[in-house]
């Protein structure tokens, strides 16, 4: 019995430490051998954030290994903007199965024999092997919490000229029992860099360990 609730409590750890992320991408990137030139900018609200400033750091990171490089706005051919949130939460009630004994699969007996003359007695102990599995549900209730981040990439010529032409957007939404943002902020980057810039039009889910 002790060597099942361990493995219950192994597989609830390691599933608490995952974080699965939906990913939604539309893009008319062209495919080329050189670098495309890009830019990051901050929203009005993101200025002067140092949460922004991490997470930009982290995006940049993962542009550059897909062969992008950073550039002054001037020189940028796409500037990139994103926006990311959580939600306070909404309560969730589940069920689980209660493990307990179930029956005997096998005994056996294991004893002495004495004898005296025409006479003997026995002394044993009956041994019994038990099985397990499940005997019944319970319910909890947990809080979970939505998080998204939005990604989008507009042609800095058109957006000097006053006009927005997207050239890449994309989503990332996952929910789980963090209630901060940041704990799962660098696994949802990760995802969607996972398959950089993927199908157009296309949807993945994508299951990733969280950073520690």
């Amino acid at each position: 019995m002790q060597a099942i609730v361990a493995i219950l409590c192994a597989l609830l750890i390691s599933g608490c430490a995952m974080v699965k992320s939906n990913v939604a991408v539309f893009h008319e990137l062209p495919i080329r051998a050189e670098p495309v030139k890009y830019a990051v900018l901050p929203l009005k609200e993101q200025e002067g954030s140092l949460e922004y400033k991490a997470y930009a750091q982290q995006i940049k990171n993962e542009l550059n290994k897909k062969g992008f490089a950073e550039a002054p706005v001037s020189e940028a051919e796409v500037v990139l903007f994103f926006e990311y949130g959580i939600d306070s939460g909404k309560e969730v009630v589940s069920s689980y199965p209660i493990i307990g004994q179930t029956g005997t699969s096998s005994s056996y007996t294991s004893g002495t024999l004495n004898t005296y003359g025409s006479y003997a007695t026995y002394s044993g102990t009956t041994y019994n092997t038990p099985t397990y599995g499940v005997v019944g549900t319970g319910t909890r209730s947990d809080t979970v919490f939505s998080r998204y981040l939005r990604v989008d990439l507009l042609d800095r010529a058109e957006l000097s000229g006053g006009k927005i032409k997207k050239v890449y957007e994309a989503q990332v939404t996952s929910a789980g029992s963090k209630g901060q943002i940041a704990a799962v902020m660098p696994t949802m980057i990760k995802a969607l860099f996972e398959d950089f810039p993927g199908k157009s039009g296309s949807t993945r889910c994508t299951i990733l360990p969280a950073e520690r």
